[in-house]
């Protein structure tokens, strides 16, 4: 089945009929419209704020002075998103984040191929026909990106021009593990923007040639080892991947076996591991690429190496394909930041992906 459609095929990772009122942490991630850096630039892995950030970093600060109901936790603003951890407080003793039976009100804002955004907002603040619970997650987001919105708007003179993305990006952080990972991954957004868009140049090791082939990311979650259903490669593609977690090592396997042409963007030595008989013979006939830009000396891949390769992928591919997504792991706070017109495709949903395809891609059954 064809991706045809005017956004992006995103996958809600929104839990259904989930009680976004009630108490719990919520990593979240807003998008300026078209992807535009509004809010200033990465200078030496920091960001400096131009006077639409300091707006946009105000408005967030001042969103817990004025909604008793919320506590902020980690957060940046970025040249075109802003990352934060929202803190639902609620009311006094109540039970911890649950599920609830209730309408589609608060809607879920991660698809935007089809839901209703509960942010849509314009530039004086006011709803657009979603409707929104009081308190609850959605109306802090309707309300910040409004007010964001009016101010920056008036400052530049433009009332009505867009600022956000139609949608946000919401995760559900489930337990203290995943807090501190979240924290980390805010922490570091600046650094390792800085590294992907605007580092050094990556040493290679194979075939350059393939950087000049239509590259289809794929990234999967720990959790599965094997991809779910056809793996949609289309003729004259090469499969972009960090090849890390267990089902896109899967991947590779059979890439290197079947010759696929495959660009490994490794977190650790471009020497390392390169010497195996089949990556051998793939990087002789030329259809193997390894790049990274970490020396040799680098021992196995770390938490934060891990998150600049996919970060990579995500940022030069020219479409993905996820083969499984943990709702609340590392690769769903990355996928937030994919651009709003790049095609996502989720092997966990349905199959993906028209055109054209390889002979060679029911190996990946």
């Amino acid at each position: 089945m064809g991706v045809k459609m005017e956004l992006p095929n995103r996958q809600s990772i929104r839990k259904k009929d989930w009680d976004y009122t009630a108490p719990g942490h919520y990593f979240v991630t807003l998008n300026t419209h078209g992807s535009r850096p509004l809010f200033g630039t990465i200078v030496n892995g920091r960001m400096v704020l131009n006077d639409a950030g300091r707006i946009a970093e105000e408005e967030w600060r001042k969103s817990a002075q004025i909604r008793a109901e919320i506590e902020l936790d980690e957060f940046v603003v970025m040249a075109n998103h802003v990352h934060g951890i929202v803190r639902i407080v609620g009311e006094s003793g109540r039970t911890p984040a649950r599920p609830v039976a209730r309408p589609s009100g608060d809607l879920p804002v991660a698809r935007p191929s089809g839901d209703l955004p509960v942010a849509r907002t314009d530039c004086r603040g006011a709803r657009q026909g979603a409707r929104l619970f009081p308190k609850s997650l959605g109306a802090f987001i309707a309300g910040y990106k409004g007010a964001v919105g009016k101010r920056l708007n008036q400052m530049r003179k433009s009332p009505g021009t867009a600022v956000w993305h139609r949608n946000y990006w919401d995760v559900i952080v489930r337990d203290a593990q995943a807090l501190a990972r979240i924290r980390d991954y805010i922490r570091f957004n600046p650094q390792n923007y800085h590294a992907v868009m605007k580092g050094a140049e990556p040493g290679y090791l194979g075939n350059r040639a393939l950087l000049k082939l239509p590259q289809v990311g794929f990234l999967a979650s720990r959790g599965a080892a094997t991809p779910h259903g056809r793996m949609p490669l289309k003729v004259g593609e090469a499969i972009l991947s960090g090849f890390l977690s267990p089902m896109e090592r899967a991947v590779f396997k059979a890439g290197v076996a079947h010759g696929t042409p495959l660009i490994w963007v490794k977190p650790w030595g471009l020497q390392d591991g390169a010497d195996t008989h089949p990556i051998r013979r793939a990087l002789e006939d030329g259809r193997l690429l390894i790049l990274s830009p970490f020396d040799d000396a680098a021992a196995a891949p770390s938490a934060r190496r891990a998150v600049w390769c996919n970060q990579y992928v995500l940022a030069h591919c020219n479409r993905m394909v996820v083969g499984h997504l943990n709702p609340d792991g590392m690769l769903a706070c990355i996928l937030s930041e994919a651009k709003p017109d790049l095609e996502v495709c989720y092997l966990e949903d349905e199959p993906c992906g028209d055109g054209e395809r390889s002979d060679t891609d029911h190996v990946y059954e």
